[in-house]
């Protein structure tokens, strides 16, 4: 046991040798070899905070005592406890860089190569400030970009709302514009890295207006003052109507009309006005239409001409002048038709000359102020005439009174005829006959009358015919005698009296007719006339009116009839009536038939309608007399035995 325990130790003892000697061979073979840091791989890039992977060092000499990791470019490290040749990151926020530190025994530690993970944050296209709404044409200034992460690329722009786009080459974050003329959008295009996706900024637009366009007004008119009206109308504008104004001082001052529509109308000008439109598109300046012009004038004014004349027997020469007219003499115009027809003159001045003239020549002038109706002044007559001659009138006549009638004739007159007068006092007064014809008719004179003609020629000298005589025979008196009354049927005897032959009308119901005591039985009232033939020819006539008295008339008809053919109360009979005047009869059923009808009738009526008996009941009768003249109603009822 001793034994063994000895060789135990002995092996002890020399493992412990060699084991030294190991220690004392290794630590002598190390002593040359510095440390080496080696090389570091497994660079990358990301564009995410997402991502994941290793770095490996290779080539080092010694241990690797820890990583190094830095996220300031290398200027300051921060320790990493790993030994292994191999670094993990996860989700790195920001560029990290890596490195190991390696020693060799007792040997300064060395550092392997750097390598880095480069993160790049997602490009950001930031916010683009400006834009805005504009006038077509007018707007400028520059868009800024702020808020963006990484680099700016170029600039576009579309003016079909992003359909299409174009490249603007600018990489700065300012972009001028100027006078932009349609609807446009603007945006950066940014990229942060070359891994990273590039990103759009923010849109900015202009919103283009179209410019102020005023258009034209239409309606310009030349009116009468206070009597018109009218409607001006705008149109081929661009923008909203603002406002409309007039003015009365030619421009100088305007007043504003509250009126947006594109029509404004007037009414009763007393002034010319001018109108314009007041016109805005959007953010654009507004704008005023060209002005239009109603031109009011003062309402026309014919005036009043001078100069005209009387000219007998000889030809007329003079001017004409026309004063206190307002507006302008559009021309003159002259009549020898006494202004049945008329002629223009195509003069405009004021003054009109006729020479020579032969005939008498009617003259006015038509005056027209602007817009106002036109108007003619008064006529101003150039009389030219030959001198007046009265002529003579047919011969005086003897006639009977009352009963005469014939014409007076004027010849050889020169001139018209203004009218003829008459006078039953043997001339010392005169009464106007509205006769300008040359002939005078005469009728039923009772008085001796004498006639005369007033003529003129034209304007000249007034001069009268000679005058005639219509001597007046007296006549014979007749009497018819004086009016009366008689009663019908009566006769009565017409005392008339006078010299000569006489006639009664109407002579029907008179014994005679050519005396002047006929014997008369009128029916009706009636006016008898009585004309005598005197020993001249001449007739003179008196007239009797004989109002006849119509008979009593209180009549009835039976209301019972019974016609049984035995001669007792057979008939109808009408009773209470003195001789039985002319009379009809009508009988009518309770259903408005006629059943019987007669004319002078004569209470023969037997009760039977074309030969049959009527059945019993109620009929209505109407009895009419012409003479007197009377109506008699009533009903009757037939009861047969």
């Amino acid at each position: 046991m001793q034994k063994k325990s000895q060789e135990i130790n002995s092996m002890k003892q020399l493992t412990q040798s060699f084991l030294l000697i190991l220690f004392f061979t290794f630590s002598f073979s190390t002593v040359d070899a510095q440390s080496v840091g080696g090389t570091t791989s497994g660079a990358a890039t990301y564009c995410s905070t997402t991502n994941a992977g290793f770095v490996t060092v290779t080539g080092y000499v010694g241990s690797i005592t820890n990583w190094q990791s830095s996220t300031d470019g290398g200027l300051t490290w921060n320790s990493i406890p790993n030994t292994t040749a191999n670094q993990t990151y996860f989700n790195l926020a920001q560029t990290t860089c890596y490195q190991a530190v390696v020693q060799n025994g007792v040997f300064p530690p060395d550092t392997s190569s750097t390598v880095c993970i480069t993160i790049y944050p997602p490009s950001v296209g930031g916010t683009i400030s400006g834009g805005g709404t504009f006038c077509a044409g007018t707007g400028a200034g520059t868009l800024t970009l702020s808020g963006y992460t990484g680099s700016i690329l170029y600039w576009q722009y579309s003016i079909d709302g992003g359909s299409t786009w174009t490249t603007i080459a600018n990489t700065t974050p300012t972009e001028n514009y100027l006078n932009i003329t349609t609807n446009t959008l603007y945006w950066a295009i940014v990229q942060n890295g070359v891994m990273c996706p590039t990103d759009t900024s923010s849109q900015v637009s202009f919103i283009i207006d179209p410019a102020t366009a005023t258009g034209s007004i239409s309606g310009a008119a030349s009116v009468c003052a206070t009597a018109n009206s009218g409607t001006l109308t705008l149109s081929g504008y661009t923008g909203t109507i603002l406002g409309w104004s007039y003015s009365i001082t030619s421009g100088a001052t305007w007043v504003p009309i509250a009126n947006t529509t594109n029509t404004e109308t007037y009414l009763n000008l007393t002034t010319t006005t001018w109108y314009q439109a007041i016109v805005q598109s959007a953010s654009c300046p507004a704008d005023s239409a060209a002005y239009v012009i109603i031109d009011v004038s003062p309402p026309t004014v014919a005036g009043t001409i001078t100069g005209g004349g009387v000219f007998c027997g000889t030809a007329a020469t003079g001017t004409l002048t026309l004063a206190g007219y307002t507006g302008s003499i559009v021309s003159w115009i002259s009549s020898t038709t006494s202004g049945a027809s008329w002629t223009a003159i195509s003069n405009t001045t004021s003054t009109e000359t006729y020479t020579a003239l032969a005939a008498t020549t009617w003259y006015s002038a038509i005056v027209q102020s602007g817009g106002c109706p036109a108007d003619t002044a008064n006529i101003e007559i150039v009389d030219v005439a030959p001198n007046t001659v009265a002529g003579t009138i047919s011969s005086s006549a003897t006639v009977c009174s009352g009963t005469n009638t014939d014409s007076l004739v004027l010849s050889g007159n020169i001139g018209s005829v203004l009218g003829w007068i008459s006078s039953t006092d043997g001339g010392i007064t005169w009464l106007p006959i509205s006769n300008t014809t040359t002939t005078e008719l005469y009728a039923g004179l009772t008085t001796t009358t004498i006639y005369a003609a007033i003529v003129q020629s034209g304007s000249c000298a007034i001069d009268t015919a000679g005058s005639v005589t219509i001597t007046i025979l007296a006549p014979f008196p007749v009497f018819a005698g004086n009016d009366t009354s008689i009663n019908a049927g009566q006769t009565l005897v017409l005392n008339g009296t006078g010299t000569g032959t006489p006639i009664w009308t109407p002579g029907a119901t008179l014994s005679s007719s050519t005396v002047f005591t006929p014997t008369a039985t009128p029916i009706n009232t009636i006016t008898y006339l009585l004309s005598v033939t005197d020993i001249n020819g001449c007739v003179n006539t008196d007239a009797i009116t004989v109002t006849v008295i119509p008979l009593s008339f209180n009549g009835m008809v039976s209301n019972l009839f019974t016609p049984n053919g035995d001669g007792i109360n057979d008939n109808w009979y009408v009773e209470g009536i003195l001789n039985f005047p002319e009379n009809e009869v009508f009988v009518y059923n309770i259903y408005g038939n006629e059943v019987y009808t007669k004319k002078a009738y004569a209470n023969d009526w037997q009760g039977t309608y074309n030969g049959s008996e009527l059945p019993d009941g109620t009929y209505f009768y109407v009895i009419r007399f012409d003479s007197p003249s009377k109506i008699i109603k009533g009903s009757i009822d037939i009861l047969r035995k």
